[in-house]
C-alpha cells in the first residue's frame, strides 16, 4: 500500500509541472497534506518493524497502539491514493477542482477497526455505467482477477477506452458455510494492465443470465447440507462420486483434492510432470511440566503435534466458473479455500490457498498448515530474507524441534532435480520443513501462560485472521528455464481497484 501511493504520488506531481509547464504544482492540490501523511505512513511501518511488534511479543495495550497507528496509516494512505488518481484520471486537467467533503473516488473495500478485517463495499448498478479503476503498482504486465461485490446477478463490465466487454463470471457471496446472500453477488473479471497503469472499466446493468454464473457442488460426508439459491445451480454429490477425488483443471495444471475433507492431494502440470502435494493440518500442544509455550517460547509436546479433527465432517463446496474454480472446506476453526484461475500466463500457474482462521475457543494451542509432496529436497529449503533474496536452510536432528523453525517474510520453496515447490505469502509466518518434501507453516498460536521472559502475559488477544498463499509447481525440464521468475511475478504487488462515485468530473 505504502509503495503504491508513493509511486502515484510522485507520478501526480511530475504529471502536473508538466502540465503547468512552469514547474510549479496545481493550485488547490494537497500536496503538502499528503506529503505528510506519507511520511507518518512511512514512520508507523517502520515503528512497526520493532522486534516485539512485528513478532507479536507486545502486551495488549501496546499492541492495540501497534494496530491503531497502521489502521490510520492505510486510511490516510488511501486519501493520498485517491486524490492522485483523480487527477491523473481527469481528462481537463484545468476544471480539476478538490472539494475536501466530497470524494471522487472510492476504495472498493472498507476496514471498520484496526483488528478487523477488509469488508468489500456492495457496488449499487442503475441504468448509469459505473466506473472502477485499478492501479498496477509494478513495472510488469499483469492479468489479473478483480473482484467487485454488486448488488444484481446482472452485471457486465467493459473496458472504459474501448467500450470492449470483458469476459466475466458471478459468483455467489456465502454469509454462512451454507446460506448465500440474495442481495450480494461477486463479479470477477480477468483485468490487462499495463505497467503503472491506471485503467478504467465500467460496470453496467446486462440481460438477465448474459454473464456466465459459477455452478456450485455441495458436500458433507455422512450428511449431506441443504443450499438454496434461486440465482445459483446448486447440486450435491451422488453416492458414486462420493469417493471419488474432487478435480479441477485449467489450461496449466490439474489438481485432486479429497471428497471428504476437500484438501489438495495432487498436482499435474501439462508437461506431464505429477507430484503428490498434501494439504494437512495440525495442532501443536505445549509442555505440560517445567517451561511451557508463550510469546517468545515455542515449547511443544515430545511426542509431536497432533492430525487436526473435528466432531463432523467439513463442510465442502466446489465452485466451477469461467474465471475460476475452487473448492472451500469449511472446518469448525478455519474456512480453506484452494482456487485455480483460468488464464493465461503466470495467474494461471500457480494455486491461490487462503484460510480465514478463528482459535479464540482453544486452550495453549497452535495450528499448522502443513504441506506434505514427494519432492526430494532432503533436509534443505529455502526461504526470503525480508523478500530481497532467498537463504538456504538445514533442518538438524541435533537440534530440538523449534530451533528448526525460521521466518518466511514473503517466500519459500522445496526443490530437487526434476522440480521446484513455491510457496509465496502474503504475510510473515513461521516455516520449518522437518522431514523431506514438507513445509510447515504456523497460522494461530493460543497460549494462555507466560513463559517468562518478560512480557508477563499470555497470547489471548487472537481475532479473526487471513493468510493468503500460492502454491507455485514448476518443472526443471520444462518451459520455465528460470523456475523463480514465475515465483517473483506471482508474488508481485496486488493492484489497488477504486470506484467512482457518481458523476462529479467527466474522467
Amino acid at each position: 500500500m505504502l509503495r503504491a501511493t508513493e509511486i502515484l504520488y510522485t507520478l501526480t506531481l511530475a504529471e502536473m509541472r508538466r502540465f503547468r509547464k512552469d514547474g510549479r504544482l496545481v493550485e488547490g492540490f494537497p500536496a503538502r497534506e499528503h506529503y505528510q501523511r506519507l511520511t507518518e505512513g512511512r514512520r508507523s511501518l517502520g515503528l512497526f518493524q520493532h522486534h516485539d511488534a512485528i513478532a507479536g511479543t507486545g502486551r495488549d495495550p501496546v499492541v492495540i497502539d501497534y494496530g491503531i497507528r497502521l489502521f490510520h496509516a492505510i486510511l490516510n494512505l488511501r486519501q493520498v491514493l485517491l486524490s492522485s488518481a483523480h487527477w491523473l484520471l481527469l481528462l481537463d486537467k484545468g476544471q480539476y477542482h478538490k472539494d475536501q467533503s466530497k470524494s471522487f473516488l472510492h476504495m472498493d473495500d472498507v476496514i471498520s477497526a484496526q483488528d478487523a478485517l477488509p469488508q468489500k463495499t456492495t457496488l449499487t448498478l442503475s441504468d448509469e455505467p459505473r466506473s472502477l479503476t485499478v492501479f498496477n503498482p509494478t513495472e510488469q504486465h499483469r492479468t489479473i482477477v478483480i473482484n467487485l461485490v454488486v448488488d444484481s446477478p446482472d452485471a457486465h463490465i467493459v473496458d472504459g477506452e474501448t467500450g470492449r466487454p470483458i469476459a466475466a463470471q458471478i459468483s455467489a457471496v456465502w454469509m454462512e458455510p451454507s446460506r448465500v446472500s440474495a442481495e450480494a453477488f461477486q463479479l470477477s473479471f480477468a483485468a490487462e494492465l499495463l505497467p503503472l497503469s491506471l485503467i478504467v472499466y465500467h460496470v453496467i446493468k446486462a440481460p438477465a443470465g448474459s454473464t456466465p454464473r459459477a455452478r456450485y457442488t455441495i458436500h458433507r460426508h455422512g450428511n449431506p447440507p441443504t443450499v438454496h439459491s434461486e440465482h445459483f445451480q446448486m447440486s450435491q454429490l451422488d453416492r458414486t462420486e462420493a469417493n471419488t477425488p474432487l478435480s479441477l483443471s485449467n489450461k496449466h495444471l490439474q489438481m485432486w483434492c479429497s471428497p471428504e475433507t476437500g484438501l489438495l492431494q495432487k498436482l499435474r502440470l501439462q508437461s506431464g510432470l505429477v507430484r503428490q502435494v498434501q494439504v494437512q493440518f495440525l495442532w501443536y500442544g505445549t509442555r505440560t511440566s517445567g517451561d511451557k509455550s508463550g510469546a517468545y517460547l515455542f515449547l511443544p509436546r515430545v511426542e509431536g503435534p497432533q492430525a487436526y479433527s473435528s466432531s463432523e465432517p467439513p463442510l465442502v463446496r466446489v465452485t466451477r466458473g469461467p474465471i475460476f474454480s475452487d473448492i472451500t472446506s469449511c472446518f469448525p476453526h478455519f474456512t480453506h479455500t484452494v482456487r485455480l484461475y483460468h488464464l493465461d500466463g503466470h495467474a494461471g500457474k500457480s494455486l491461490e490457498i487462503s484460510n480465514t482462521v478463528d482459535i479464540r475457543s482453544e486452550t495453549n494451542r497452535e495450528l499448522v498448515m502443513q504441506i506434505i509432496s514427494d519432492v526430494t529436497s532432503g533436509n534443505r529449503f529455502y526461504t526470503d530474507l525480508n523478500g530481497f533474496q532467498m537463504q538456504q536452510r538445514r533442518t538438524l536432528e541435533k537440534l530440538p524441534l523449534q530451533a528448526n523453525f525460521y521466518p518466511m517474510t514473503s517466500s519459500s520453496f522445496l526443490q530437487d532435480s526434476t522440480s521446484r515447490l513455491s510457496l509465496l505469502s502474503a504475510q510473515s509466518q513461521a516455516v520449518a520443513s522437518l522431514r523431506s518434501g514438507e513445509l510447515e507453516l504456523v497460522l494461530d498460536r493460543r497460549l494462555q501462560q507466560d513463559d517468562n521472559r518478560g512480557l508477563g502475559q499470555g497470547v489471548t488477544d487472537n481475532k479473526l485472521t487471513a493468510n493468503l498463499y500460492h502454491l507455485l509447481l514448476e518443472d526443471h525440464k520444462g518451459e520455465a528455464k528460470a523456475p523463480r521468475c514465475c515465483a517473483e511475478m506471482r508474488g508481485n504487488q496486488p493492484p489497488s481497484p477504486c470506484r467512482r462515485v457518481r458523476n462529479p468530473n467527466p474522467i
